[in-house]
């Protein structure tokens, strides 16, 4: 086969095997010109009357070059009319591709630029940006999941599966009138708590488990009680009474405590 040097038409002689689909870089040894070389641009070897054939050297088809491009072995001058076919495709091709480009939407366009700009031609770099936009997922995910919740209850679901509390107990309920004393029953100290659990939200709010928690001046927890709700959930602006008692209570008992926990 042979490739013409589009600078000073001269032909060179070579192996069309070594020419990949992409093409392949070849520097001129006369003109130092370098040029794309692809499968289209090799001919089939013409036979000119009055051209005299050099005979192939020993060396093989290409030598590398420190430049990255190759140089090909020269073999004789091509006739214009050769040249101006390839010109001539050349220029067919270029102008097909200002078409096509011409054709290619604007926001095609500016995805590609981005994507250019950002190296996500490249698959390892799509792969890290993927793994960046889920870790960053995940942990808007979490850090707030009882926003999320608030809107998509259903969503508690999902985050339960996970193991992450995303639900805050009584959120909406809160403590009115909470009084307590002390008595004796059958020589027994006991310790009874009263008040109301009321909804202040403007929606049905589950009740969750009421904690006691007995400290002492310095606010150390003395003892913890742990009691079960009379209803489930409580409408907007309902109210419950609760009433709780505490046997045996500790005399170093001075603040009470109250609050909701999840489970009991």
């Amino acid at each position: 086969m042979r490739i013409y040097c589009p600078k000073c038409k001269t032909g060179y002689e070579i192996d069309g095997n070594l020419i990949p689909e992409e093409g392949k870089k070849l520097r001129c040894s006369y003109c130092q010109a370098v040029f794309t070389a692809t499968k289209a641009d090799l001919l089939e070897e013409p036979d000119f009357p009055g051209l005299k054939k050099e005979a192939p050297q020993d060396e093989s088809e290409t030598a590398g070059t420190t430049d990255g491009t190759s140089v090909a072995k020269p073999e004789k001058a091509v006739d214009d009319e050769v040249m101006k076919g390839i010109f001539q495709r050349l220029s067919t091709q270029t102008e097909n591709l200002f078409e096509a480009e011409k054709k290619v939407p604007l926001g095609k366009k500016i995805v590609s630029k981005i994507k250019r700009f950002l190296g996500l031609n490249h698959k390892f770099n799509r792969y890290l940006s993927l793994a960046a936009i889920a870790a960053f997922g995940a942990l808007i995910f979490y850090n707030y999941r009882f926003d999320i919740v608030r809107t998509l209850p259903v969503m508690n679901k999902i985050y339960a599966a996970l193991g992450i509390q995303a639900k805050i107990p009584g959120e909406g309920l809160s403590f009115q009138n909470i009084v307590w004393k002390d008595f004796e029953d059958d020589y027994v100290r006991q310790l009874e708590i009263k008040g109301f659990i009321v909804n202040g939200s403007g929606r049905n709010v589950e009740v969750p488990v009421l904690r006691v928690d007995m400290l002492d001046k310095d606010t150390r927890s003395l003892q913890v009680l742990d009691q079960k709700p009379s209803v489930k959930t409580l409408q907007p602006g309902g109210r419950v009474a609760i009433s709780m008692i505490v046997k045996k209570p500790s005399p170093l008992t001075k603040y009470v405590y109250m609050t909701f926990i999840d489970k009991y």
